[in-house]
Order: structure tokens, then C-alpha cells, then sequence
């Protein structure tokens, strides 16, 4: 097959496939109206699982999704997730009750957790040497399904009802199978046969269990004990799994990747920057909506600038990491995010009033540019490390310190506007824009004094002492 048109395959299969997880994390949230209404008896605590469950079993795939496309091939995993995501749509859109409706959802996750896991693998596989023109795509590609996915949702409820908006993902789930079995290269192994099977359920386990006792805690209390008995629990499973992993010569996942500077730093700004990233839409809702009296619909349109900024930002984020360097942009864009957070603080303390355009709007531009541009270059530093052949784990890591820090973000935001006072909202600003300069100085903190291999001139260096080339 002719390279293009295979790459152009291969990246039409990613691109599908992360859109319509993307979409799904949250799509089901505008239709539990009609998920009510359509299930008689149903409760919206027992129908908050089709969410709830949908993010813990997302999260606890992350990791054995990769370490078992390090040893089966990254190709044949990231199919197999998309399979599975693919039928898990239709049996939500099939489902007969409310029960069948949540572990259809359970099993949609299973798929979509595989396929985010890998998307990162599968993209630079197609981008080799262009880790941020990888990062870009898939950022802008991320940032535009969020933009869409709550608009597409409710108008594929009005125009044929609640089972359409997972109905629709059957022909796009049929055409990123077919694109990704002609276009997706094999890819490298690092051995065969499963990986440690005993370590992949540990490491489910315990994820599950500690995103479970975040996304629950404002829900029941920090202090109730189904939230503490999930964190001890989920925290002890996490923790024996990883130490087996460690020592298994078949690893669940390869934590030994972390033993790299840069590794170690871009997972830790990933983590400390998706805090602000997921609460941020949540804070910037309230405000409107608490404070200011918006309608729900006009508090959704207040907020696309937000994503619309971010599919952009991430998209021209690819090229400015390779002239600038990763750790450049990283440190630039914490900075900016949160001088766009500290915003409203001072659009405040200056007397702006409720005027969206003057107290809110810059600080969704400025901060959400920020956030895109920084996670482009976090992204690249955490995996400069990676050998291709662990691209595998290295994304899933990326991804799970994602997860854990968007849930720790919503968390945290649930705690703090526990009340949405004007003190509470002040603290919410004060928090987004700190997570943004803690990601600003993890960021920095990989490959410290070293000149940055993401460069230009980095990159000229590390080939001529390489291979002799004219610097």
C-alpha cells in the first residue's frame, strides 16, 4: 500500500475512535432527563452509574491496555478495544432497562479505555521524530469532540431519541475498524504471550477503587466510609500491583519507564495540569449559573470559546514544541493558564461586575490556551524517554495521570463550592491557577540543565554526536 494513503487510513481510525470516546465520557449527561422518563421507576442515583461507572472502569483499563500492546502489538490491542467500545454502544442502544444500560456502559468504557490508552502509541507511530505534531492532533481533535459532544448529543435526542446518540457510533465504529485494519502497522512486541495477569487485575483493581472513592467523595462525604474503605483499598491494590510489576519479567504495566527524569516530570505536569484542566467547565458553569443567574443553554454557549480555543492552541502547539522545545512551551503555557485563571480575581477586586465579555471570557481564552499548550508539551517530555517498542505503557501512563488528576480536580471543586459562595468561587480561581503553575514547574523539572532535545538546536546536536551531521 502506498504510505500515505496507509498513514491517512491509520489516522482516520485514531481520529474516529477518539472522538467518539471522547464524546461518550460524557454524552450520557444531557440525556438522563430522557433516560428518566423512558425507564419508569428509574432513579437519577441508580442512572448517575451509566457516568460513574463509565469513568472508573475507563480509568482501570488505562494501564493493562498498554502493557499488553507492548507484548501482543499496540495494532492488535487498539482494535480489539475498539471492537469492544463499538459493541458496548450497541447494547446501551439496545438496553431494556436501567441495569442493562449501566453495564453496557461498563463495557463501552472497557473499549474506550483501550482505545485513549493507545491512541497516543498509534499516533506517533505515524509522526516519528514529530512527537508534539502528534500531541497537537490529538489535543485539537480531543478539544473539538468536547466542544461538540453535549450540541451532537441533543440533537441526535431530538431527532430520533436517546438510543441515536449511541447508535450513531456503530457505522463510525465500523469504518475506524476498517481504516485501522489496513492502515495501523503491526508495530513492535516486546515479547509474546499475556502479560502478568495476576498484576493486570491488581492494578484494575486498585485504579478502579481510587477514582471510584474521587468521583463518589462529594457525592456521599470524604469522611463516609464506602469513600475511605475505596481509598485504603484501592491505594493497598495499586500498590502491590505495582511493586509486582516491577519485579515481573512479564510487568502488567512497565513502571520502570518512570525511573526517567523526564518521564517521571511530564507524568506529574500531566497530572497537576488536568486538575485545573476537568474542573474548569464544571467552575466556569457554577459560576454562571450560581452567581450570575445563567440558563443552563446559556451557560453551555458561554463556555465553547473554551474547547474552540483548545482544539486551535493544540493544533499550532505541535510545530511551536519543536522550534521551541517541550520544556519552553510547558513553562510558557503554565504561566499563561494561570494568569487566565487569576482573571476573575482581578476582574472582581477591579469592580467588572457581571460582564461576561470584561470577567470571564479572557480568562476562558487566555487560561484554556494555556492548559492546551502545556499539555502538547507535557505530553512530549513524558514520553522523549519512551522506547517505541514501550509506546505501549508510556501512553497509558500519560493517560492514567489524566484521569487521576481530572478526577482529583472535580473532587476538589465539589469540596471547595460546597456552598457557591463569592469566598468559595475566590478559592476555586486561586486553585486553577496554582495547579497551573504546579504543572509550569514539573514541566521545567524534567532533564534539568540539560539543553532540550525537543529544540532546533537540540535536536542538531543530538545528531551530530550521533551520527556525525553538519550541526
Amino acid at each position: 500500500m502506498i504510505p500515505a494513503r496507509r498513514r491517512a487510513l491509520a489516522l482516520t481510525s485514531v481520529i474516529l475512535a477518539n472522538v467518539m470516546a471522547v464524546i461518550d465520557y460524557n454524552v450520557v449527561s444531557v440525556a438522563i432527563p430522557r433516560l428518566l422518563r423512558a425507564y419508569p421507576g428509574s432513579t437519577l442515583t441508580g442512572l448517575s452509574w451509566t457516568i460513574t461507572g463509565y469513568t472508573v472502569v475507563f480509568a482501570a483499563v488505562l494501564l493493562p491496555a498498554g502493557g499488553m500492546a507492548d507484548r501482543l502489538g499496540p495494532k492488535r490491542i487498539f482494535l480489539a478495544g475498539l471492537a469492544v467500545f463499538t459493541a458496548g454502544s450497541a447494547a446501551c442502544a439496545l438496553a431494556p432497562g436501567p441495569l442493562g444500560l449501566v453495564l453496557a456502559r461498563l463495557l463501552q468504557a472497557a473499549g474506550g479505555g483501550a482505545v485513549v490508552a493507545l491512541a497516543i502509541s498509534v499516533g506517533l507511530s505515524e509522526f516519528p521524530g514529530r512527537a508534539g505534531h502528534a500531541f497537537g492532533l490529538l489535543g485539537a481533535v480531543s478539544g473539538i469532540a468536547g466542544a461538540s459532544g453535549p450540541a451532537l448529543g441533543s440533537a441526535l435526542m431530538a431527532l430520533g431519541g436517546w438510543r441515536w446518540i449511541f447508535l450513531i457510533n456503530l457505522p463510525l465504529g465500523a469504518l475506524a475498524l476498517a481504516c485501522g485494519a489496513a492502515g495501523i502497522p503491526a508495530g513492535t512486541r516486546t515479547g509474546r504471550g499475556l502479560p502478568d495477569l495476576a498484576g493486570v487485575a491488581l492494578l484494575a483493581g486498585g485504579v478502579a477503587a481510587l477514582v471510584l472513592g474521587l468521583v463518589q467523595g462529594p457525592v456521599w462525604g470524604w469522611t463516609h466510609p464506602g469513600v475511605l474503605g475505596a481509598a485504603a483499598g484501592g491505594t493497598a491494590l495499586t500498590w502491590l500491583g505495582v511493586r509486582r510489576s516491577l519485579r515481573h519479567p512479564r510487568p502488567a504495566a512497565d513502571f520502570a519507564l518512570l525511573r526517567a527524569a523526564s518521564t517521571a516530570a511530564g507524568n506529574a505536569a500531566m497530572a497537576l495540569m488536568s486538575v485545573t484542566q476537568f474542573a474548569v467547565a464544571l467552575c466556569v458553569a457554577l459560576f454562571l449559573t450560581e452567581r450570575w443567574g445563567y440558563s443552563a443553554l446559556t451557560a453551555a454557549l458561554a463556555l465553547t470559546p473554551g474547547p474552540l480555543t483548545s482544539a486551535a492552541v493544540s493544533w499550532c502547539a505541535g510545530p511551536l514544541v519543536r522550534r521551541a522545545g517541550a520544556r519552553a512551551v510547558a513553562v510558557a503555557g503554565g504561566l499563561t493558564g494561570a494568569l487566565g485563571w487569576c482573571w476573575p480575581l482581578a476582574a472582581g477586586a477591579a469592580g467588572a461586575g457581571r460582564d461576561y465579555a470584561v470577567a470571564v471570557l479572557p480568562a476562558l481564552v487566555v487560561g484554556t490556551a494555556g492548559m492546551a499548550a502545556t499539555a502538547v508539551a507535557v505530553e512530549t517530555i513524558a514520553m522523549r524517554a519512551v522506547p517505541p517498542a514501550r509506546y505501549g505503557s508510556g501512553s497509558a501512563l500519560i493517560m492514567l495521570a489524566r484521569s487521576a488528576g481530572a478526577a482529583a480536580g472535580i473532587g476538589g471543586l465539589a469540596a471547595v463550592l460546597h456552598e457557591p459562595s463569592a469566598r468559595g468561587f475566590d478559592a476555586a480561581w486561586a486553585g486553577l491557577a496554582a495547579g497551573m503553575l504546579a504543572a509550569a514547574l514539573a514541566g521545567a523539572a524534567g532533564q534539568r540543565g540539560a539543553r532540550d532535545p525537543d529544540s532546533g538546536r537540540g535536536r542538531r546536536r543530538a545528531v551530530s554526536a550521533e551520527g556525525g551531521a553538519r550541526p
